[in-house]
């Protein structure tokens, strides 16, 4: 080959092969003019033009020739190869630049990997083999392609074939994994010193002669490719959570299982690009947000049967606040995409509540029916069966203070509306004389109780320890007394204010003494007057 090559370029080796072939078809021809005696001869001039045409074409088939035993390619394969051209701009048929490119392309096919049966399975082994040969082809035959200006055709058909069997490789892609990784490749691997720019290529400088459009097409169609894969797989996995959850199994992991599944390949998206990560991490959320719907309507319904059981636990409640509880603190500070995310969990968290409480609300009821109409002082029984109930979440601990003071007040509330629905000397006869030490006697017993389980909750009490005192007052003034630090001291939920009227009224004051006492609330910050019809019509709802 070096021979052919010094033959056929002597003049100078390092410009085209078209070029110099010219070059020298004109030295050549002034020759045979020389020897024929110029161009007066026409016998002498056909004989010139007709050994010309033998010699130019023999001496192009050699240098084919030589050029496929280079490549290590068939000669003749380059006239009957159909014209899926690796160049840019397509030569004329049957030129020598067309044969030239066309032995070319034969060699890059010959060498270029072929794609595996299973993409998913082997992709980066395969990758790794496209980098190796494509960087041993150009290392290997580049220097000497370039020698005689047919380097940037070797470079532009690796190149684009390249970028057409990533494409096809796309095709077979159903992971986002192997997505990420093609990706990965074509925009750092491809351009880096383990490829086109390598040190053994820098004469070359292959970059300079590739076309960054494809890589860039290639890149985008990657991504269109991934965002598919994404929103497949996460969907799939959350349905099997979501499948996991409804037959009751680990139903306490439900929430570390979505957070994994929808920040793992945004993390794997962030190694590459901060960009992609954000586009991946968008669709991730919009398949979480269906998720969620699907889960809080597969919930409520399935809490609202527990509800309607016998003896419901309260295990399953608290799991689904939990889950509520950390999947909105993972999604809260993702922008305005996941606001309606929050709303459903949101939404969930308050039914789950709502139910407890009926929970709680019906077994109250059924206690205190019996405990005012009673001799037995039995309060324990209640305090008990909300101890049974709420003794095993302590590693709930912010979910159990959030229950507990619900029920804290549920209970306080419950029990001022049968108090003032039970005349005091009933409550004389059933209980004892000092029936409000009594009532004092239990509520200090339900805070400890409630305190226990949650410490540090809110005294909801204190409106009812303050009953002790209020049975004692002797005048209105003194009922005004008491009622104001009562108000001060008590801040109360608003439906224990409106009771406020009517537990005045059971304490013996008519209707005029009852407003006569509320106008020292009025001054008081945070107190509003009600009608007092409002109250008692509040009172027996």
């Amino acid at each position: 080959m070096k021979k052919f090559f010094k033959s056929k370029y002597q003049s100078d080796s390092k410009r085209p092969l078209m070029e110099s072939e010219n070059n020298n078809n004109n030295c050549n021809i002034d020759g045979y003019e020389r020897a024929a005696g110029g161009h007066d001869n026409p016998v002498a001039q056909n004989a010139l033009n007709t050994q010309e045409e033998q010699r130019l074409e023999s001496e192009e088939q050699f240098s084919l020739q030589e050029l496929a035993e280079l490549l290590g390619v068939d000669p003749d394969a380059s006239s009957n190869t159909e014209n899926g051209s690796c160049c840019s701009m397509c030569p004329e048929s049957n030129s020598l630049q067309y044969h030239i490119v066309r032995l070319i392309q034969q060699s890059v096919n010959k060498h270029f990997p072929e794609p595996p049966a299973d993409v998913d399975k082997n992709l980066h082994q395969h990758l790794t083999d496209v980098k190796e040969t494509v960087h041993k082809e150009l290392v290997k035959l580049g220097p000497l392609l370039e020698s005689v200006g047919l380097s940037g055709h070797l470079i532009g058909c690796y190149h684009r074939q390249t970028f057409r069997h990533l494409d096809a490789l796309l095709q077979n892609i159903s992971s986002p994994q192997s997505s990420l990784a093609l990706i990965k490749w074509a925009s750092r691997t491809y351009l880096s010193q383990d490829l086109l720019g390598h040190p053994d290529l820098q004469k070359m400088d292959p970059i300079k002669e590739a076309d960054l459009l494809l890589l860039t097409e290639c890149i985008e169609k990657a991504t269109h490719k991934l965002l598919e894969n994404v929103q497949t797989e996460v969907r799939g996995q959350l349905e099997i959570i979501l499948q996991i959850q409804r037959g009751n199994e680990a139903d306490d992991e439900l929430h570390l299982d979505t957070i994994m599944c929808i920040e793992a390949i945004p993390k794997e998206a962030q190694k590459i690009s901060s960009k992609l990560s954000d586009r991946v991490q968008e669709v991730c959320f919009q398949v979480l947000l269906m998720f969620l719907k699907s889960y809080s309507a597969t919930q409520t319904e399935r809490l609202g049967k527990m509800a309607k059981m016998d003896n419901p636990e309260m295990k399953c409640f608290f799991q689904t606040l939990n889950n509520c509880k950390n999947l909105k603190l993972h999604v809260q500070n993702k922008g305005t995409l996941l606001e309606e995310a929050v709303a459903v969990l949101e939404n969930l968290e308050d039914s789950a509540v709502k139910l407890v409480m009926e929970i709680i609300a019906d077994i109250t009821e059924s206690h205190l029916k019996k405990y005012f109409k009673s001799e037995n002082k039995e309060f324990f029984l209640l305090i008990d069966k909300v101890k049974n109930h709420f003794s095993e979440f302590s590693s709930f601990q912010d979910i159990q203070k959030r229950v507990m003071d619900d029920v804290y007040k549920l209970i306080t509330r419950s029990y001022l509306k049968h108090l003032i629905q039970s005349s005091q000397s009933k409550l004389r006869r059933c209980w004892s004389a000092d029936f409000g030490q009594k009532v004092a006697e239990d509520m200090r017993w339900l805070h400890i109780t409630i305190s226990d389980l949650a410490p540090d909750v809110h005294e909801w009490n204190l409106m009812l320890l303050k009953v002790t005192e209020l049975v004692e007052c002797k005048s209105t003034d003194m009922m005004k007394l008491t009622v104001g630090s009562m108000q001060k001291e008590c801040p109360t939920c608003s439906e224990d204010r409106e009771l406020l009227p009517t537990l005045l009224r059971w304490n013996g004051l008519c209707g005029r003494q009852v407003k006569e006492v509320l106008k020292v609330l009025d001054v008081l910050r945070g107190y509003e007057s009600r009608p007092f019809g409002q109250s008692v019509s509040t009172m027996k709802n």
